[in-house]
């Protein structure tokens, strides 16, 4: 599996604080059989700045740790960038890191309480510069557990939308669990990531969400969205999204419940 959203760096943002901290995530993330992972650190959100820059920097000692501990789990560079009027310029002078340092697409993190005037126009200005918005987590944001119209139109712009493997399981309640399935049932869910935070409560894995989700719509959907669509991303290449909503739609039919023979054969008459 592949974790395109995880905090690894040690005393850059929220994440951990020590790299013995770092190094746990990083045993706990190749356990839960997850072989890449982009490091995010949170990037102009009012209280972290990390540009890539730093990002670079900090990967590198990381790297050269998890290599000493013997760890297998290769780390790649990336960002948490808050959704703000700075995001686009940002993204095209090459201060955000983007995921793998392709600049072909960057995790965006909307607020958690409202969705900003003007969201729309900045997420376009990144898609006309050729660089897709991965939405980070819309399930947790209380407007979209309320209506997750929006994301269908972001997804409709050409944006990508990433869930918390641990919103499937309930961690973050039933109103995020329940947003996240309604997407997904839609085709909306493009990736599924940790956003691991520490090596304890929110951890690096995703093991158990993609059980989740298997369980839900099968182990097509599972892969797609954890191991295909990741590594074409991690590659810097554009994502088969017709194969997501063509397996999805697959899914959601074939667990919709069938008449018995018997009902069929009175409905006929």
């Amino acid at each position: 599996m592949i974790d395109l959203h995880a905090h690894y760096l040690p005393g850059i943002d929220d994440g951990p604080k020590e790299l013995e901290q770092s190094l746990e995530m990083a045993r706990l993330a190749a356990a839960d059989g997850i072989t890449d992972a982009t490091v995010t650190p949170h990037h102009l959100n009012g209280r972290y700045r990390t540009d890539a820059a730093t990002v670079r920097a900090a990967l590198a000692e990381l790297q050269a740790a998890v290599a000493d501990a013997a760890i297998a789990l290769r780390l790649h560079p990336g960002s948490e960038v808050h959704l703000t009027p700075e995001l686009p310029q940002a993204v095209a002078d090459g201060s955000a890191m983007t995921v793998a340092d392709r600049g072909r697409a960057v995790l965006v993190e909307p607020p958690v309480h409202h969705l900003p005037v003007g969201m729309e126009a900045i997420l376009s200005e990144c898609l006309v510069q050729g660089v897709t918005p991965i939405i980070a987590h819309p399930e947790r944001s209380r407007p979209l557990q309320q209506d997750i119209a929006p994301v269908r139109r972001w997804v409709e712009m050409g944006c990508l939308v990433q869930v918390t493997a641990q919103s499937f399981t309930g961690r973050f309640g039933h109103s995020a669990r329940d947003a996240a399935a309604a997407m997904l049932a839609e085709g909306l869910v493009h990736v599924l990531a940790s956003d691991g935070h520490r090596p304890y409560g929110r951890t690096p894995c995703i093991g158990e969400g993609r059980a989740v989700v298997a369980e839900w719509l099968g182990e097509a959907v599972a892969a797609e969205i954890t191991e295909v669509i990741p590594a074409a991303l991690l590659a810097g290449e554009a994502p088969e999204r017709k194969r997501l909503r063509r397996l999805v739609a697959e899914a959601v039919e074939a667990r919709r419940p069938r008449p018995s023979w018997w009902r069929r054969l009175l409905g006929a008459r």
